[in-house]
């Protein structure tokens, strides 16, 4: 069963790079989103509602640091977003203005979605995204906003591709991103239908359906 499970979600068409993240809130500066295992790449998703959203880092030890900004291409418009990096003395470290920057189209090939591709805070790399870079520790907060606090965004930290050690966590990462995760971020950030991502849902409705038949007939011929 768990090879079974393995293989749906390695056939489907919704794999990312990043562990996908909702945040169905709007995350204050006194109840940020709290962000574990930094150096982990993960994409959160959000939308600002008219005020700014803030993610919190901690580390006890040196980590490496990287976070970047983009928004979900739905028309040929977009809302421009900014970054800062703040330490716990409200000292703002870091900042990408996405005001002054310059967006660009982006496809996202393994979740076949387009972005505006906004500024990054990381080291650059004279290629299409910055990596990342050692930071000490202590506490951090990431604060996404822009003039108006209005649009939706993608916004990545971490750098690592990491799914889990073993089956087991694999499965559990990836079984939310494709039975809801996926599709929800369709619907809600790219306003769209898109019967790609039900895939692994009527794989699974086959397959019930299958179970269902074979344990019917064996059923039947005991009576």
């Amino acid at each position: 069963m768990y090879r079974l499970i393995l293989l749906l979600i390695f056939i489907s068409c919704a794999l990312e790079a990043h562990q996908p993240k909702l945040v169905y809130q709007s995350p204050t500066k006194d109840n940020p989103f709290m962000v574990n295992d930094p150096e982990i790449s993960k994409a959160f998703y959000g939308q600002l509602r008219g005020e700014p959203h803030y993610f919190k880092i901690y580390s006890d030890t040196q980590f490496l640091f990287y976070t970047g900004i983009l928004s979900p291409k739905v028309s040929d418009t977009y809302e421009s977003l900014s970054l800062e990096v703040i330490d716990e003395n409200n000292t703002i470290l870091f900042q990408a203005d996405g005001e002054s920057f310059q967006w660009n189209a982006w496809y996202e090939p393994y979740a076949r979605d387009y972005y505006w591709k906004g500024p990054e805070i990381g080291t650059d790399t004279n290629t299409e995204f910055k990596t990342s870079f050692p930071l000490s520790g202590g506490n951090y907060f990431i604060k996404v906003y822009n003039k108006n606090n209005q649009g939706h965004y993608s916004l990545a930290i971490g750098e690592a591709e990491f799914f889990g050690d073993n089956l087991w966590e694999q499965i559990l990462t990836w079984t939310p991103i494709l039975f809801y995760i996926g599709p929800y971020m369709d619907i809600i950030h790219w306003q769209k239908f898109d019967v790609r991502a039900y895939f692994p849902h009527i794989i699974l409705l086959v397959l019930i359906f299958i179970v269902y038949f074979i344990v019917n007939k064996l059923i039947l011929r005991k009576k």
